[in-house]
Protein backbone atom coordinates (compact mmCIF):
# COMPACT_ATOMS: atom_id res chain seq x y z
CA UNK A 1 0.00 0.00 0.00
CA UNK A 2 3.38 2.60 0.00
CA UNK A 3 3.12 2.60 3.81
CA UNK A 4 7.02 1.53 3.72
CA UNK A 5 9.77 1.86 1.27
CA UNK A 6 12.00 -0.67 0.96
CA UNK A 7 15.57 1.46 0.40
CA UNK A 8 16.80 -1.92 -1.30
CA UNK A 9 18.74 0.53 -3.64
CA UNK A 10 22.06 0.84 -1.87
CA UNK A 11 22.35 -2.48 -0.68
CA UNK A 12 21.73 -3.62 -4.46
CA UNK A 13 24.60 -0.39 -5.50
CA UNK A 14 26.99 -2.03 -2.73
CA UNK A 15 26.75 -5.42 -3.71
CA UNK A 16 27.16 -4.51 -7.82
CA UNK A 17 30.33 -2.29 -6.73
CA UNK A 18 31.90 -4.82 -4.37
CA UNK A 19 30.75 -8.00 -6.52
CA UNK A 20 31.85 -6.38 -10.08
CA UNK A 21 34.79 -8.30 -10.67
CA UNK A 22 33.09 -11.75 -10.49
CA UNK A 23 30.32 -11.28 -12.90
CA UNK A 24 30.36 -10.47 -16.14
CA UNK A 25 26.35 -9.50 -16.36
CA UNK A 26 24.25 -7.40 -13.93
CA UNK A 27 20.81 -7.88 -14.76
CA UNK A 28 18.28 -4.91 -12.82
CA UNK A 29 15.17 -6.01 -12.51
CA UNK A 30 13.92 -2.21 -11.45
CA UNK A 31 13.43 0.89 -13.07
CA UNK A 32 14.67 3.09 -9.72
CA UNK A 33 17.05 5.82 -11.42
CA UNK A 34 19.27 5.67 -7.67
CA UNK A 35 20.85 3.19 -9.44
CA UNK A 36 22.18 4.89 -12.53
CA UNK A 37 25.11 6.50 -10.86
CA UNK A 38 25.99 2.40 -9.54
CA UNK A 39 25.12 0.92 -13.04
CA UNK A 40 27.47 3.40 -14.92
CA UNK A 41 30.42 2.76 -12.71
CA UNK A 42 30.25 -1.40 -13.23
CA UNK A 43 29.79 -0.54 -16.94
CA UNK A 44 33.00 1.06 -16.77
CA UNK A 45 34.75 -1.52 -15.03
CA UNK A 46 33.02 -4.06 -18.14
CA UNK A 47 30.33 -4.93 -16.72
CA UNK A 48 26.96 -5.62 -19.38
CA UNK A 49 24.13 -3.78 -17.84
CA UNK A 50 20.49 -5.02 -18.27
CA UNK A 51 17.65 -3.37 -17.19
CA UNK A 52 14.23 -5.21 -17.06
CA UNK A 53 11.01 -3.21 -15.74
CA UNK A 54 7.99 -1.49 -17.19
CA UNK A 55 8.73 1.02 -19.75
CA UNK A 56 6.26 3.59 -17.55
CA UNK A 57 8.25 2.87 -14.16
CA UNK A 58 11.82 3.32 -15.74
CA UNK A 59 14.13 6.43 -14.99
CA UNK A 60 15.67 7.73 -17.97
CA UNK A 61 18.85 7.75 -16.79
CA UNK A 62 19.07 3.96 -15.98
CA UNK A 63 18.04 3.49 -19.46
CA UNK A 64 21.25 6.14 -20.36
CA UNK A 65 23.46 3.28 -19.37
CA UNK A 66 22.07 -0.12 -19.94
CA UNK A 67 23.25 -2.28 -22.45
CA UNK A 68 19.79 -3.93 -22.66
CA UNK A 69 16.72 -3.06 -22.07
CA UNK A 70 13.64 -5.50 -21.84
CA UNK A 71 10.06 -4.23 -21.09
CA UNK A 72 8.17 -6.38 -19.24
CA UNK A 73 5.05 -5.61 -20.98
CA UNK A 74 6.68 -7.40 -24.10
CA UNK A 75 7.40 -10.56 -22.32
CA UNK A 76 3.88 -10.20 -19.86
CA UNK A 77 2.73 -13.18 -21.70
CA UNK A 78 5.84 -15.71 -21.58
CA UNK A 79 5.78 -15.18 -17.89
CA UNK A 80 2.88 -14.23 -16.57
CA UNK A 81 1.26 -17.73 -14.39
CA UNK A 82 -1.35 -19.68 -16.18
Amino acid sequence: DGSKKANLDVEIAVDMLAMAGVYDTAVLVSGDGDLAYAANAVAYKGVQVEVVSLQSMTSDCLLQVADRYTDLASIQQAIAKS
